[in-house]
């Protein structure tokens, strides 16, 4: 950064914190090799070690299990492969529409309309002066043919938390698969899908000074 700037803008990155640098190290100079399988040479296994190592510690955060957390190169991956994911496995079995809000972060958004372009139709919730989604609302767009809700946790330009726990309810009330973009709220608010009636979650490190 400039001398005598100040930086404002966490909500789109944040600088590496030096443990996690401190951390990584050794993954980048001595045990670099690709992660294999128990049946590959011993760098390739040690990386292999440290990965679900890494994985599992990050599930746990959400209570999640190790496999069933994906690691990708970031949350606009994340996001992209849950709902188009969704889309492509239950859109010739259930329907071809999901629901999101208009405040969502663009790698929803871009999802939501790149499916429209195949033939998907969206809904775009509004939200309430406070950026909130009405649960009411929610329930009554919701139809037979509706496959997946994606709704965020928190709002990366004005900092609303959505009931997460309250969206999920109504969509397992529905029998739709609910998605919730945690990038910006995790892991500050906690979020564990042993309670919260969540499908599918994305999490970024580039937001928690991680890469």
């Amino acid at each position: 950064m400039f001398d005598g700037s100040v930086y404002l803008d966490n909500a789109a990155a944040t600088r590496m914190d030096e443990r996690v640098l401190d951390a990584m190290k050794p993954y980048f100079f001595e045990t670099y090799a690709v992660a294999t399988s128990q049946f590959g040479y011993s760098p390739g296994i040690d990386a292999r070690e440290a990965l679900e190592g890494a994985r599992a510690t990050i599930a746990e955060a959400l209570g999640a299990s190790a496999e069933e957390f994906i690691l990708t190169s970031g949350s606009t991956e994340s996001s992209n492969s849950a709902i188009k994911g969704v889309a492509l496995a239950l859109g010739e079995r259930k329907g071809r529409h999901i629901i999101t809000s208009r405040i969502e972060d663009f790698p929803v958004l871009y999802s939501a309309r790149s499916l429209e372009k195949r033939g998907f139709t969206a809904t775009y919730l509004d939200t309430d002066e406070q950026g909130r989604v009405d649960l009411d609302v929610l329930r009554d767009a919701i139809t037979p043919e509706t496959i997946l809700v994606s709704i965020q946790a928190a709002n990366q330009e004005i900092g609303t938390l959505q009931d997460v726990s309250a969206i999920g309810a109504v969509c397992r009330e529905k029998g739709v698969l609910f998605h919730t973009d945690a990038t910006h709220s995790f892991p500050r608010v906690p979020l564990d899908v042993r309670a919260a009636p969540v499908d599918l979650i994305t999490v970024t490190a580039g937001l928690i000074h991680g890469p």
